[in-house]
C-alpha cells in the first residue's frame, strides 16, 4: 500500500506492507477514501530535523473497513468510519485502528467531511474546556480549521461568538458559517468593539487559536479577558505571560489536550477499556462521535472551509506547494 512519509524536506510515497488485525483482536482495517492534511503540524514535522526520515504523516482520515478483530463487536465489514490518533491513523490505503478511535458514520455521504475528524474532535474537547454557559461570551482568536469549528461549536451551544483573523478570507469564511460578530486582528478600532460587545465587562472566555512563535499574543488577548474567566491555548504558542496580569484577572488557564480523556491512554485507546459515561460523560470517543453527529445532522458548516483536495498520487507536489504558501491552505483533503 502506498504510505505518505517525510523524505528530506518533502514528502514521498512509501510502499508499505497492508497492515494486519490478526494480531490485534480490538482493531480494525480499514480502507482509507480519505484523510485530511493539518498543515502547521505535518510541515513542522518535515522541518523539524530530529523526525527522521520515513516518519509516517498525518492523524485524521475516513474509509470503510474491510476486517475486524475478533473482539470488535460494535463495528462490522462495510461500514463507514472516521478515525483519528497516532500512531494508528497516518496517511495511507489501509490502516489497523482501534474500535475505540473510529467512529460510525450513517453512511457514505459524508465520508470527505468526517475526514476532518481529528480537529473536529480536538474543537469539541477545546469547547467544553471553555466551561461556559449558554449566553456568555467567547473570543476565538484565530480562524484556521480549529477556529472555525470553535465558533461554530460555541455559536451552536449559544454562546456569544466574537471571532477574529488577520486574513479577510478567513473571516468570510466565519460568516458563511453563521458567526455574526466577525472582526480582522489589526483593525484599530477593536478594543471599542470588543467593549462593545461584553459592555467593558470583558469575555467570559478566550479561544486563542493561532500559531506564532510570539508568546506576547498572550497578554494581549488576556487584557480583555473578563475577572475569573476562562483563557484556552489551543493553537501552537510559547507559554510565557505576566503572572500579575493572570493575577489580577483571577483567571483559570487551560489547555484541550487533544480529543479528550482518552488521548494517549494505551488503555482506552489500544486495549479498548472505556470510562464510564456516568464519572467520564465525554471521552475521547464519544466527542468523535459528536462531531461525527454534527456534520452529519448539517449543524456544522464544512464544505466551505476544503480549500483544496488532492489524489494521493499527487501529495509530493502538492506538499511542496504547501511549502512554499501554506497561507492559502485551510481544509486540504485526500482523496485515495
Amino acid at each position: 500500500m502506498k504510505t505518505i512519509v517525510k523524505s528530506g524536506a518533502g514528502v514521498a510515497l512509501e510502499v508499505k506492507p497492508v497492515p494486519s488485525v490478526k494480531e490485534h483482536p480490538k482493531r480494525v482495517l480499514v480502507r482509507v477514501l480519505y484523510s485530511s492534511i493539518s498543515p502547521g503540524t505535518e510541515l513542522g514535522l518535515i522541518g523539524n530535523p530530529n523526525i527522521p526520515d520515513g516518519f509516517a504523516l498525518g492523524y485524521s482520515a475516513s474509509g470503510v473497513v474491510e476486517e475486524v478483530g475478533e473482539e470488535v463487536t460494535g463495528l462490522v465489514p462495510g461500514d463507514c468510519v472516521a478515525c483519528y490518533g497516532g500512531p494508528y491513523v497516518y496517511h495511507a490505503e489501509y490502516l489497523s485502528v482501534p474500535e475505540m478511535l473510529c467512529a460510525k458514520l450513517s453512511g457514505p455521504e459524508s465520508l470527505k467531511l468526517t475526514s476532518f475528524v481529528g480537529l473536529g474532535s480536538v474543537a469539541v474537547h477545546s469547547v467544553r474546556r471553555l466551561s461556559r454557559q449558554f449566553g456568555e461570551t467567547v473570543w476565538v482568536a484565530g480562524l484556521g480549521v480549529l477556529g472555525l469549528l470553535i465558533s461554530q461549536l460555541a455559536d451552536r451551544a449559544n454562546y456569544r461568538v466574537f471571532a477574529t483573523d488577520m486574513k479577510q478570507e478567513r473571516l468570510r469564511l466565519a460568516a458563511e458559517c453563521g458567526i455574526a460578530e466577525v472582526h480582522n486582528a489589526s483593525d484599530p478600532e477593536l478594543a471599542d468593539q470588543i467593549d462593545r460587545f461584553t459592555g467593558k465587562h470583558g469575555f467570559d472566555s478566550i479561544a486563542l487559536c493561532a500559531q506564532t512563535s510570539n508568546s506576547s499574543i498572550i497578554e494581549a488577548c488576556m487584557q480583555h479577558l473578563a475577572f475569573r474567566g476562562t483563557f484556552a491555548l489551543i493553537g501552537n504558542i510559547p507559554i510565557r505571560f505576566s503572572r500579575d496580569l493572570f493575577f489580577a484577572k483571577e483567571a483559570d488557564f487551560v489547555i484541550a489536550r487533544g480529543a479528550g480523556p482518552g488521548r494517549y491512554d494505551r488503555s482506552y485507546e489500544e486495549e479498548g477499556h472505556d470510562y464510564p459515561q456516568s464519572y467520564v460523560r465525554w471521552t475521547e470517543g464519544r466527542n468523535m462521535e459528536e462531531f461525527v453527529r454534527n456534520v452529519e445532522n448539517g449543524r456544522l458548516v464544512m464544505s466551505p472551509m476544503v480549500t483544496h483536495e488532492i489524489a494521493l498520487s499527487e501529495a509530493t507536489e502538492a506538499y511542496a506547494s504547501l511549502r512554499q504558501d501554506v497561507s492559502q491552505a485551510l481544509g486540504v483533503v485526500i482523496r485515495y
